[in-house]
């Protein structure tokens, strides 16, 4: 099968969408499918037996780092012509604003099936509830204008701002023939929210790798022990929770034997100096910045433990995936989070705190410092939970959905036929 997997986000930077999208063109492609990414144009390095269409966005919005690509005439011309010229057989998108919603209009006119997956429906802003009422009405006229795509007309039970930034995804999501979540929790949110067909598919690793042994520990109260190293990797952003996280690191630092506990901090983003202004010259917190994808394996593979501090955000995060396929546990807050990290409702690769709280990660750090054995208990699970997220587990799936997609529409009969919007302006794009 042809597939054209399109995203609107920056292959430059490797955040848990743009891996999830990099990791299943590897899967589809290591299973015999053709594939095309559609991306905005950037210096990425091309995968081998990966075909690429870059688009060049007018401009990138600063602060979040997004390259707006407007839905317009003159884009969606030219993605039909590409899926009619490349013989795509299925479009599936991985945002939710202009290059999405173009291809998604490409391939109406084309009647290719479609697909749309949701990296996350819990879009959060962390406003006080009187700015969020301010912005609302200004995100989803931005959304309206990079998308052509109308109002959901429907009510989400969340904050202003929150629900105008979900109501972005919703109103993509309506315009796909089927909607994948890569967890079971978000598709239920999916569907409460009126969306007909949603599937759950776990995302799955960039690459098949062999998992590696865990490193050395040894409990706290030995003569000569080896410290846990504990790996944070993410955007440094609020809703990642990377202030709070780095707070506890510090004052378990300052309740446990010096050498006993190192953090490595991977990943980039306004609130990374504020993060490092908190840790001044304190040692046993180490920051290591922007990693490539194989970089960041390396990192995994050293630590004992990988981290995700943030909240009610993420549905299934990429971090999770990669750390299970490492062969690693995961500490963590969200209670959400079960696929992959719990065991018929016990503990599994997932080490859980029972509140996000500062004080709660740091009491947890401490007592993994002392208790080994329960982080190798952790890994060892990791290894088991890791084939519900193998390359060949998720292409089956996936391959699943897109026959799904071929039958008779499942999108509501009052979305709109975008291809017959009238369009404005021009966009210039590079081939």
């Amino acid at each position: 099968m042809r597939i054209a997997l399109v995203i609107d986000y920056s292959l430059d930077y490797l955040g848990g969408a743009q891996t999830a999208v990099i990791a299943q063109a590897d899967a589809l492609t290591a299973a015999g499918h053709s594939v095309l990414v559609v991306a905005p144009a950037g210096r990425t390095e091309e995968r081998a037996r990966i075909c690429y269409e870059w688009v060049r966005a007018p401009f990138t919005l600063p602060g979040l780092g997004l390259p707006v690509i407007p839905h317009r005439e003159p884009l969606r011309d030219h993605l039909t012509a590409l899926f009619v010229r490349e013989r795509i057989a299925r479009v599936h998108v991985h945002s939710e604003f202009g290059l999405a919603a173009a291809a998604l209009a490409a391939a109406r006119t084309l009647d290719i099936p479609t697909a749309h997956t949701v990296h996350t429906f819990f879009w959060q802003t962390g406003l006080p509830t009187m700015m969020q009422r301010l912005i609302a009405p200004a995100i989803g006229a931005f959304h309206r204008w990079m998308t052509g795509l109308p109002r959901t007309g429907v009510t989400l039970p969340a904050p202003p701002a929150d629900a105008a930034l979900r109501s972005m995804t919703l109103a993509t999501a309506q315009h796909a023939d089927v909607v994948i979540s890569p967890s079971q929790h978000q598709a239920a949110r999916l569907r409460e929210a009126g969306l007909p067909a949603v599937i759950a598919i776990p995302n799955t690793a960039a690459r098949t790798r062999e998992p590696t042994a865990l490193p050395p520990l040894s409990a706290e109260r030995t003569g000569a022990p080896t410290p846990l190293r504990v790996l944070w990797i993410g955007r440094c952003v609020p809703e990642k929770r990377l202030l709070p996280f780095v707070r506890a690191a510090l004052r378990a630092l300052s309740r446990v034997r010096p050498g006993t506990l190192e953090i490595d901090i991977v990943g980039a983003g306004p609130q990374l100096t504020a993060a490092q202004q908190l840790v001044g010259e304190t040692p046993g917190i180490v920051f290591h910045g922007r990693l490539t994808e194989a970089e960041v394996s390396r990192s995994i593979a050293r630590s004992h433990l990988v981290a995700l501090t943030f909240y009610g955000f993420d549905n299934q995060p990429m971090t999770i995936v990669e750390a299970l396929a490492g062969g690693r546990g995961v500490f963590y807050v969200d209670p959400a989070l079960t696929e992959g990290l719990v065991t018929v409702g016990e503990s599994g690769a997932g080490i859980r705190c029972v509140d996000p709280s500062i004080t709660c990660m740091a009491d947890t750090l401490v007592r993994l410092v002392s208790q080994p054995d329960t982080v190798r208990a952790a890994a060892a699970h990791a290894l088991a939970a890791c084939a519900d997220f193998s390359p060949a587990r998720v292409v089956a799936l996936l391959e699943d959905a897109y026959h799904a997609a071929e039958t008779p529409r499942l999108r509501s009969d009052a979305a709109l036929d975008l291809d017959r919007r009238p369009i404005h302006h021009a966009l210039t794009h590079d081939r």
